[in-house]
């Protein structure tokens, strides 16, 4: 089907399948599956928007990786919870997992070339995913606080 709203909604489905499945595989407390679950999905579903936008796959995965972590660090005031329970499980959806399988494809098939431009590729997206994380998590402390219960 080439209906855009059925392929967001399909896509957050997925991801926030995906989510919850290594959530589970994490051991994530069981209260805390849904919101594990919901940063992995919304995290894709910024990466589909920005991707529809631009069509470049480094700039979508960087902003779901913004995305991400800051729904982990949010998540972490809410649900008074560590914020990596939320991260790790959050940017499943965005691993470059079909880069990483062409490029040993590659491998097998002895096409350097093609090794080698799947390899950059999945190094690229892995970078923009870390660079992101590491921008939302070195913002300083005071800035989540407003979402923190006990202030209330």
């Amino acid at each position: 089907m080439d209906n855009p709203l059925f392929n967001l909604v399909f896509d957050f489905l997925l991801s926030f399948m995906a989510s919850c499945a290594f959530a589970i595989m994490y051991n994530a407390p069981r209260k805390e599956l849904i919101p594990c679950a919901i940063t992995g999905a919304l995290g894709w579903v910024v990466c589909f928007f920005v991707m529809n936008k631009t069509t470049d796959i480094v700039t979508s995965t960087f902003f779901g990786a913004l995305t991400v972590a800051a729904c982990s660090r949010i998540l972490s005031y809410t649900r008074l919870a560590p914020s990596t329970l939320f991260l790790i499980p959050g940017i499943i959806p965005l691993v470059p997992g079909t880069q990483l399988y062409n490029t040993m494809k590659g491998v097998i098939a002895n096409n350097l070339y093609y090794t080698y431009q799947e390899a950059v590729k999945a190094f690229k997206l892995a970078g923009v995913i870390a660079v992101g994380i590491i921008i939302v998590f070195s913002l300083p402390y005071g800035t989540f606080a407003i979402f923190d219960p006990k202030e209330k």
